[in-house]
């Protein structure tokens, strides 16, 4: 018999902890049994009973009760997803992100690697849904779910999408502002010819994200040729070399045209002149030389290319040497005086040369990041996705 009521009471109070603690453990089971809660959830399960999923069953079980060893679910929902098991490493970043007993940073992270999994099975109306809501809920990966959101949208070729994101990352990212002047010169090229004014808006904008963008600069000096304003466009096109010398190749027939409209071929000439100095480009020479022939002569233009090809060596500028003697008065002259056998030999070397020069010399571009090789521009890189990273 108990005889102390102090006794009696712990004895009470014992038994409805026990109570309670029973009552606990069934909600949380009945829970789970449920399904998680939180985020929405986006695809369904799999029922498979295969070793290995019930092995995986097992590792989401084990994220409910142990947050010590997230770090280790995550890496192996990674893996999963780098061997293309993109089921599995959905299921166990699914669970973890709407696990309510594992911290909220843990969660967040579980679900930026989920719209992860689904970018890469290709389920991007589910990626954009998740990266949405992350960023709309101040998720701490908000930042990261922003510039995945403008993957997603260059993706859909999404203009309008990926700059306004795109905006919202630049409050928080100013190095983003490069990628939008791009956006604006894409959408900018959609536009038809005869809106104008929403062009020139739209490449006003690109060179207030990105005062160096020479792509915005080029589309500008086109859209003013077009409209008849030749002082604007030479201007827009004359910024090219500041912004980046190596895309001059691109802007010279339009630069040579603009000098054209306004009468000023001088102009062109010394420029021309000065760039291929500064900037050595074949594209460059083959502009330069011809104004050289009519300015100086044959004789002046193969004088000048001697002594240019000994400081910038290169194949193009032996082949257009090669073309100025073939077709030159004063070189041709000099071989034909050497004895007529001799000058032939001498003329079938010269053809040789250039045909073999023509046929090794290839126009291309080259990314810079990645090496990726194309026979056009491309601003955006098809291989590694970068923008303004391929040039002549």
């Amino acid at each position: 018999m108990i005889s102390s009521p102090w006794l009696l009471l712990a004895l009470f109070l014992a038994i409805a902890a026990g109570f309670f603690l029973g009552r606990m453990e069934t909600r949380r089971r009945r829970r789970l049994r449920r399904g998680p809660r939180g985020l929405p959830t986006f695809l369904s399960r799999d029922t498979t009973t295969s070793p290995r999923d019930h092995a995986l069953e097992a590792l989401l079980s084990s994220t409910d009760t142990d947050p010590d060893t997230v770090d280790t679910h995550l890496a192996m929902g990674r893996l999963f997803r780098k061997r293309g098991e993109l089921e599995r490493a959905t299921r166990l970043h699914q669970r973890m992100a709407d696990n309510p007993e594992l911290p909220e940073t843990v969660r967040e992270d579980a679900a930026l690697e989920l719209a992860r999994d689904y970018l890469s099975a290709g389920l991007l109306d589910r990626a954009e849904a998740l990266l949405q809501h992350m960023v709309d809920h101040g998720n701490r990966h908000a930042p990261l779910a922003m510039r995945q959101l403008m993957m997603l949208f260059e993706q859909e070729r999404d203009w309008h999408s990926a700059l306004s994101t795109g905006e919202r990352l630049l409050r928080r990212d100013a190095s983003v502002a490069p990628v939008l002047a791009h956006y604006c010169c894409e959408l900018a090229e959609r536009l038809n010819p005869r809106e104008e004014n929403a062009r020139r808006r739209l490449l006003h904008r690109a060179l207030t994200f990105d005062p160096g963008c020479a792509r915005a600069s080029m589309l500008q000096g086109q859209l003013e040729r077009a409209a008849g304003h030749p002082e604007r466009a030479l201007r827009a096109f004359r910024r090219v070399r500041r912004q980046a010398p190596q895309h001059l190749p691109l802007v010279l027939n339009d630069l040579a045209a603009s000098y054209q409209d306004l009468e000023r071929e001088d102009e062109l000439f010394d420029m021309l002149l000065d760039l291929s100095l500064a900037y050595p480009s074949s594209a460059l020479l083959r502009r330069l030389i011809p104004l050289l022939v009519a300015r100086g002569g044959e004789g002046e233009a193969v004088r000048f290319l001697t002594s240019y090809l000994q400081q910038h060596p290169s194949l193009e500028g032996l082949g257009e040497l090669a073309a100025l003697a073939l077709s030159g008065e004063g070189s041709s002259e000099a071989l034909a005086e050497s004895g007529n056998t001799q000058a032939r030999a001498q003329e079938q070397s010269l053809r040789l040369l250039r045909a073999l020069t023509e046929r090794s010399a290839s126009t291309g571009y080259q990314c810079s990041q990645c090496g990726y090789r194309a026979t056009k521009m491309h601003w955006h890189c098809p291989s590694c996705k970068h923008w303004n990273t391929l040039a002549p």
